[in-house]
């Protein structure tokens, strides 16, 4: 039968105390990074804002009406279909 190997017993309360503080630490730096990373965005102002959001809801209307003429055309041919096999 093998032995039991010798050496601490783990923690209860999940490390060692100098593994938190490197966790605290990686953790400092990581919100550090990105604070730095964050002054390097150049955000929209409102105009640019209103004008990107303009385009997207232009977009999305167009879209809209394209799909709803294509789904009217093919329920209108489906529909041509069934009365004709009907008879």
């Amino acid at each position: 039968m093998a032995q039991p190997v010798a050496g601490r017993a783990k923690s209860q309360s999940g490390g060692e105390p100098a593994n938190r503080a490197r966790g605290i630490r990686r953790v400092s730096s990581f919100v550090g990074e990105v604070r730095a990373e964050l002054r390097k965005v150049d955000f929209p102002n409102r105009q640019q804002t209103m004008a990107s959001t303009a385009v997207v809801i232009g977009a999305c209307l167009i879209v809209g009406l394209y799909l709803y003429g294509l789904d009217r055309v093919f329920a209108e041919v489906t529909q041509r279909i069934v009365d004709w096999q009907n008879g």
